[in-house]
């Protein structure tokens, strides 16, 4: 009998004792993690710290609704203005202001964004009346004047008023006079130390006369301490100066008094049409004219001597 080779046995021995390691070794073996799906870290913004910022969110005012509240106001420079409300139009927001010291009124608007005060203390704009005297800090939004803040003082100041005497009470101690300026009737407490003058004249308060034209100084609480009369119905005035003014539609004129250096508006409905022809603004003008308790009259204009004055 012959017997394999001596190196084949080897062979056969070495061959089974590598397919047992191999065998333990994939036995052992720890199982790979199973696949993670590949999804970029910027579909989720905020999974890991290097993630790029999301953008901020524009910045509101507290309580700012962009679809219901009006827009804030614009930058722009404010102008404080004193004067008196002359109407008011609560529907359409805005009033028609007349400031102190002239005669032409403004047109103001104001809503939500405008700020009501009364002393210092905020009020609503219910508050507001016709014939107020307020202050405003007005600026430009757009083509209008808007009032930012508005301003109601109480406590009336020392002043001057000029105006037409409507009524006079000696018992209640009450002069009502109809403002130059707001066109509305403003009662005065008038008491036995209250002076009346006439020009240089010291004359009586039965000198006050209902329709007279009159310049008030004025204390604290409306007490009046001093009555000018200007001009009483049936007075005759002397004007001279230059015609600033001239409506041949409504026979009315405009004449800047030399004397005082104020305007007046003198109606000439009792002047010959060829007199009135020769009007022109610029004309130096000397007229005569009456005071009938509502307006002045002429009754003559002298076109040769304007010399003369009031």
């Amino acid at each position: 009998m012959r017997f394999p080779p001596p190196f084949l046995y080897q062979g056969i021995l070495f061959g089974v004792a590598a397919a047992s390691a191999l065998a333990q070794s994939q036995a052992a073996r720890p199982e790979p993690p199973n696949p993670e799906p590949v999804i970029p870290a910027a579909v989720f913004p905020g999974i890991t710290p290097n993630a790029p910022a999301a953008p901020a969110a524009p910045v509101r005012p507290q309580g700012h609704d962009p679809l219901l509240d009006l827009p804030p106001l614009p930058p722009a420079q404010v102008t404080l203005i004193g004067g008196t409300v002359t109407s008011l139009d609560e529907v359409m927001n805005q009033m028609a202001f007349l400031p102190f010291g002239t005669k032409k009124q403004m047109r103001v608007h104001f809503d939500t964004r405008t700020r009501f005060f009364r002393d210092g203390a905020p009020i609503s704009e219910r508050e507001i009346r016709q014939g107020q005297r307020v202050y405003l800090d007005t600026m430009l939004n757009g083509d209008r004047v808007f009032a930012k803040t508005i301003w109601i003082r109480s406590a009336v100041e020392e002043g001057n008023s000029r105006g037409q005497v409507l009524r006079v009470d000696p018992d209640r101690r009450e002069l009502t006079v109809r403002d130059e300026l707001s066109d509305q009737a403003v009662k005065m407490q008038i008491s036995p130390s209250t002076v009346v003058r006439r020009g240089n004249q010291q004359v009586s308060l039965n000198d006050v006369a209902i329709g007279a034209l009159v310049s008030l100084s004025f204390g604290a609480q409306r007490e009046v301490r001093e009555i000018s009369l200007l001009a009483t119905p049936g007075s005759v005035f002397t004007f001279a100066g230059q015609v600033t003014y001239l409506d041949l539609s409504r026979k009315l004129i405009a004449i800047a008094n030399r004397s005082d250096s104020k305007t007046y508006d003198i109606y000439m409905d009792a002047i010959a049409p060829n007199v009135l022809r020769q009007l022109r603004d610029g004309v130096n003008v000397n007229v005569s004219a009456v005071f009938d308790g509502t307006q002045y009259a002429a009754r003559s204009v002298d076109f040769q001597s304007a010399n003369t004055s009031k």
